[in-house]
């Protein structure tokens, strides 16, 4: 779960934002709740903006409603672009992961059965699953979440700057499988409040 970037366009904290009102988890714990929803054995929270507030959300109390376990890392060079936040979470990764399934924080729409259509696609792989990249798809367009099978750790893991995953997938072009879904919230991106607000 990467929730660490600055939101410049936001202007704001948006992982700390309630949607859709006031009383409503912030778009943080909504993303997580999905991905601990979804088959996740382990969730990975990873802070930078904000990061003492984002992880008193999954502290005791708030912590034990969830069905697995919920751990939160800080990403220190936050501030320098996505590639560090997603280096910070392959690197607390427990050694027996087969695979890191990718939730950003600004999709409060994502339907559970969007994320569990990626874990059973990787599940029902029998040989080489370590090598997948999978994405959902909406009318032939990629969306989010992403899954990666643990042989491009080393490479997540050297990230830097703001690539994300996108060095990783271009090079690996045969490794992606798109799993078509009939979800278009998988192409959603909050990046403005105004964009929030759509959402309503």
């Amino acid at each position: 779960m990467l929730a660490a970037g600055a939101a410049r366009r936001f202007g704001r904290a948006k992982q700390l934002e309630r949607w859709p009102d006031p009383n409503s988890p912030t778009l943080v714990e909504r993303a997580t709740r999905l991905a601990a929803e979804c088959g996740a054995v382990q969730v990975l929270v990873v802070t930078g903006n904000r990061a003492e507030e984002v992880a008193a959300l999954f502290s005791p109390p708030n912590i034990l409603s969830y069905p697995v376990t919920i751990t939160t890392v800080h990403n220190p060079r936050w501030q320098e672009g996505q590639g560090f936040s997603v280096a910070t979470a392959v690197k607390a990764l427990p050694p027996a992961c087969e695979a890191a399934l990718f939730f950003l924080a600004d999709q409060p729409r994502l339907k559970l059965a969007s994320a569990q259509a990626l874990v059973q696609a990787f599940e029902q792989s029998q040989t080489g699953r370590e090598k997948l990249i999978l994405f959902p798809t909406y009318q032939g367009r990629r969306g989010n979440p992403v899954l990666f099978g643990r042989h491009y750790f080393p490479l997540l893991a050297a990230l830097e700057g703001d690539t994300g995953g996108r060095t990783i997938i271009k090079a690996y072009p045969e490794a992606v499988q798109e799993i078509a879904l009939d979800d278009p919230t998988i192409l959603e991106d909050v990046d403005t409040p105004e964009d929030l607000a759509a959402l309503e």
